[in-house]
């Protein structure tokens, strides 16, 4: 099933008749995870404390959030103070197993295949970051702490993660789809319910400018009313067109005007789509796999085919595909990647604020309820 059917509120009747049968297990899903939440608001299970400052970074639904760009600010920012971050991160879309360091701060030590797409990208982007992936967070805490000299460390995707304690609770929402459907996996794309914006710190509204404007305005007033904060908004910024290995760049402009075929194998392309169309594209066939695909060389020589019989001069990719791409073909001419950055639009100062305040937080964890 893909994903954005379960990112749409205004669901029509057919679709609502096909989903239909998953509204039992999401009961079902909603009661184990509220169940969970309890064990750790009574104390039943207990939260590891990392001896650093920890800012996790969450979300309430599946899939296209755009949570990673936000990691990759949130780094740029501390580390523009002076400090030593390590990203933390859960390496789903890898084979490896165990606690692994995928950079100390120098160099990349693991690929795509062993850490996930995710942290190798955010590795590259941030320079000087250490960046773990592992099951345990609280291990790669221990980890970047005491042997990579880490002063705070940024909890990847850690809103339902509940074993270490945070002292800064950032959720992001996708302004295309705050809420999506409403409902919990798997009937909707939540984990959780809206509700459990009251357990965070700080809400950040992702893509202020490719939603509903007033349904953008629904969910900063819930999110307001929850956390006691007016969220962050930001918006994507496209800052660069680069070759498939990353190692060169061309203007903006390249891809005015041309006809491209998009490649992406994330969990939601729209947002990927409406940048192409932003920079001028004439997007005239697509390519999607499924969220984290492993591109193998014989599909991508098959897109490249494709995109020849449908008049495409360039495949664009997004930056976190690129980390897929099979290294024989990561210098192809005809591939370009399309890096975007995040912009924050509003609620800088606030952002500053809470950063502030957990760098000199006392160890006193999480609310969890």
């Amino acid at each position: 099933m893909k994903i954005e059917l379960l990112h749409q509120a205004d669901e029509p009747l057919w679709q609502k008749l096909l989903l239909a049968p998953l509204s039992p297990p999401s009961k079902v899903f909603g009661a184990a995870a509220a169940a969970r939440r309890g064990l750790y608001g009574r104390g039943l299970l207990k939260q590891a404390r990392a001896p650093i400052p920890v800012i996790s970074v969450g979300n309430l639904a599946v899939g296209g959030a755009g949570k990673t760009p936000v990691v990759i600010e949130l780094t740029s920012r501390l580390q523009a103070r002076g400090l030593k971050v390590a990203v933390l991160a859960s390496g789903y879309g890898g084979q490896g197993r165990g606690a692994r360091v995928v950079s100390r701060g120098e160099g990349i030590l693991l690929d795509a295949r062993d850490a996930g797409d995710e942290p190798v990208l955010v590795a590259k982007r941030c320079p000087g970051a250490r960046v773990l992936v592992g099951p345990s967070r609280a291990e790669l805490a221990e980890i970047a702490a005491r042997h990579l000299r880490a002063d705070v460390a940024l909890l990847d995707d850690g809103f339902q993660h509940l074993g270490l304690a945070r002292d800064l609770d950032i959720v992001v929402l996708d302004g295309a789809s705050p809420f999506g459907n409403g409902r919990l996996l798997p009937r909707g794309p939540l984990r959780e319910p809206p509700s459990s914006l009251a357990r965070a710190d700080l809400c950040w509204i992702s893509k202020v400018d490719e939603g509903d404007p007033a349904a953008i305005e629904r969910a900063a007033a819930e999110a307001e009313r929850l956390t006691g904060e007016a969220p962050v908004r930001s918006r994507y910024r496209v800052s660069g067109v680069l070759s498939g290995d990353l190692s060169s760049s061309e203007p903006l402009s390249s891809l005015e005007s041309r006809p491209v075929l998009l490649l992406a194998g994330v969990a939601r392309p729209d947002s990927f789509r409406r940048t192409l169309t932003r920079l001028g594209c004439r997007v005239v066939g697509e390519a999607l796999f499924s969220d984290h695909h492993p591109f193998t060389e014989r599909e991508l020589h098959g897109v490249l085919a494709r995109a020849r019989a449908c008049g495409a001069d360039v495949v664009c990719a997004t930056e976190k595909d690129a980390m897929r791409i099979p290294a024989a073909l990561r210098g192809h001419e005809r591939i370009k990647v399309v890096r975007v950055e995040t912009e924050v639009a509003a609620g800088a100062d606030l952002l500053e604020s809470a950063l502030d305040a957990a760098l000199v937080a006392a160890p006193v964890g999480s609310r969890i309820g």
